[in-house]
């Protein structure tokens, strides 16, 4: 066994070394300069423990200027990543309250030695309501365009369909739908699944469980497909005469996914003039009257050559809704 002082001179000089980085390292740290910072418009969030109330609003004032000392490296970076004042409310006892602000209450993200010398202002106003919580339906907004080549071949589908929202009871209780984040189609590229927080712009202090859902996107190559001579029908009024319309026929593109439109069912394909666009419309009398298509499923669009014919009223007995 080696002797003690064969162990202690054994590469002495690298164990010097490591002394000496160490009372280097320590001296630097005792030496780091202290500092004193104002933090202006520091949040304040006030967390309510007592599950049968909320906050009504925000607080008043919503912001305190925080007086922090301590290591200027940790002030710098307080600075940067941000410090929270918490309000801890475990009762509710009245609906408006005065509550006095407490030191330990600012969030420092354990900054080590950073301490809290004063705040402004020493109390702040807290209105509560009774909460509540209520199943609320969700919807996509879209915004962009597919690429020119895809479709969509079914409505978006989300899952879940509804969250729970919880809040203030006067502004949950007349709640019945709430939006997502837009979806942008325009990085569509194939069907997938695509997460997507829910939107709680405009809830308040509102809470929203879960924050996000799943939305399918099911795209497939568009297709056009074209229907030659597609006669139009000009329903009128009910208790007046048919009307006649010009041209008789028209042609109609459709244009869709590729499963959509080769699955369209031609027998419920119809192109029209609606009975209000005939209303009183005298006999003799020609009008300029737009076209409507019917009998096309959601997502395929349909293209009349025309967008309206002329009619002119015949002459003969009320037709009670008779067309071409």
């Amino acid at each position: 066994m080696a002797s003690a002082p064969r162990v202690l001179l054994h590469n002495w000089h690298l164990k010097l070394a490591a002394l000496g980085l160490s009372i280097l390292l320590w001296a630097l740290v005792q030496t780091e300069p202290l500092s004193q910072e104002t933090f202006a418009a520091v949040p304040v969030v006030v967390e309510v423990l007592d599950s049968s109330w909320t906050t009504a609003r925000a607080p008043t004032p919503a912001t305190v200027d925080l007086r922090l000392g301590g290591p200027a490296r940790e002030i710098i970076r307080l600075a940067r990543d941000g410090a929270v004042l918490r309000v801890p409310v475990s009762s509710v006892g009245s609906r408006d309250t005065v509550i006095a602000l407490q030191r330990e209450w600012v969030d420092l993200g354990q900054r080590a030695g950073v301490t809290v010398e004063s705040l402004s202002p020493l109390t702040i106003e807290v209105g509560f309501e009774p909460a509540t919580t209520r199943s609320v339906r969700v919807w996509t907004p879209v915004r962009g365009r597919l690429p020119e080549s895809l479709a969509l071949s079914s409505p978006l589908a989300i899952s879940p369909t509804t969250v729970d929202v919880r809040g203030p009871l006067g502004q949950v209780r007349d709640l019945d739908s709430i939006p997502l984040v837009s979806l942008d189609l325009d990085g569509v590229r194939e069907s997938g699944s695509f997460e997507l927080a829910i939107d709680t712009a405009g809830l308040g202090g509102a809470t929203v469980r879960p924050a996000s859902v799943m939305v399918g996107v099911r795209v497939e190559p568009i297709v056009e497909r074209m229907l030659e001579a597609v006669a139009v029908r000009a329903e009128a009024p009910a208790g007046e005469p048919r009307a006649v319309v010009t041209p008789a026929t028209v042609q109609l593109r459709l244009e869709g996914a590729s499963t959509l439109v080769t699955g369209i069912d031609l027998s419920l394909v119809r192109i029209v003039v609606r009975p209000e666009a005939l209303r009183d419309l005298a006999t003799g009398e020609t009008r300029r009257v737009p076209l409507a298509v019917e009998g096309v499923p959601p997502l395929v669009a349909a293209y009349p050559e025309v967008d309206a014919v002329t009619a002119r009223r015949a002459g003969g007995a009320p037709g009670g809704g008779g067309g071409l």
